[in-house]
């Protein structure tokens, strides 16, 4: 079994070629026949260093993140379209001062002063509890999603890929620590 880890985007032409056993993504495709199986929850949040002046509202609107600089993930990739969805939805302009395709990197640069980020909270636990970064208070944030273990309908599981699926979905969610 050999694990990779990629964006989105790069995953859906993986899945489509039938070149994947199991992928671990948020939102299930809707143009590919696969089977998906929730797991286990997604809480995504804007962030910021401590010292950032939205660190200290409370109840925010949503309205308070237009012209914002922000350091986000690369296109193609899940986080980024759930964000983009989430501002169209609002209305809201930020303004994209560095894209990263990690989500390392975001959280250095973030802590650093660099902007806010968007990001699942499962990535910043540690830090969150640590001081280093502050989820915003912004109404109607976090929002909930789930992660999914998928393939392919027609796909026929290896005997590792299908206990690997089975554990996912009958142990991994509660193995996955609250975010806050």
């Amino acid at each position: 079994m050999v694990l990779q880890i990629h964006n989105r985007e790069s995953i859906m032409k993986l899945l489509t070629r039938n070149e994947i056993d199991l992928v671990i993504m948020g939102h299930t495709p809707d143009t590919i026949d696969c089977v998906a199986t929730a797991f286990a929850t997604n809480p995504l949040g804007i962030i910021s260093a401590p010292e950032h002046p939205l660190s200290r509202r409370r109840n925010a609107p949503m309205a308070i993140l237009n012209d914002q600089e922000f350091v986000v993930r690369e296109s193609g990739s899940g986080t980024r379209q759930a964000m983009e969805r989430l501002f169209v939805e609002h209305g809201i302009k930020p303004q994209i001062v560095m894209e990263m395709p990690s989500n390392e990197t975001i959280k250095q640069a973030v802590m650093a002063g660099m902007g806010l980020s968007f990001l699942s909270l499962r990535t910043i636990r540690h830090e969150l509890a640590s001081g280093h970064l502050v989820l915003l208070n912004i109404e109607g944030l976090p929002i909930v999603r789930h992660w999914h273990v998928t393939h392919l309908a027609s796909k026929r599981l290896s005997p590792a890929a299908s206990v690997l699926k089975s554990f996912l979905i009958e142990e991994a969610g509660p193995l996955v620590t609250i975010w806050a």
